[in-house]
């Protein structure tokens, strides 16, 4: 039985880590990415809002369309799968945080979720299917 759910455990990452890599990629991240400069300001001005700093506006959105594009490969692949879903799902919580408090809940529904799915993806880890095990041993 042990095997079983050890199989089991390790299949659930991999389509967790799948899914999620492959619709934060192709719906979010190639987008942004290869945007540019207008773009990542957009996305940067989120935080500069927040904290005041108006001159990071482009380092942020830049580093928000790395973590929704790069990371969400990382994540897909299974490297340094932990460490992407932190940076995504810190993305993510203040993506949430924006629609929330400016258009409601509704409208933050697909940032939430992408959230949810990278703390699960954290709390599984890479499984035995990623390039993080491959690495460990």
């Amino acid at each position: 039985m042990r095997s079983f759910h050890k199989n089991t455990f390790d299949f659930t990452s991999l389509i967790a880590r799948i899914s999620t890599g492959t619709l934060m990629f192709y719906l979010h991240g190639l987008g942004k990415i290869t945007s540019g400069y207008d773009r990542w300001e957009r996305l940067g001005k989120t935080v500069t809002d927040i904290i005041g700093i108006d001159s990071m506006a482009i380092p942020l959105g830049l580093m928000a369309s790395i973590s929704e594009s790069i990371l969400a490969i990382f994540i897909l692949i299974g490297f340094y799968t932990r460490t992407s879903t932190f940076f995504l799902g810190f993305t993510m919580m203040v993506a949430f945080n924006k629609h929330l408090f400016s258009e409601g809940l509704k409208s933050g529904e697909m940032a939430l979720l992408y959230l949810i799915l990278c703390i699960i993806i954290f709390l599984l880890g890479p499984g035995r299917y990623s390039i993080d095990r491959l690495i460990k041993s």
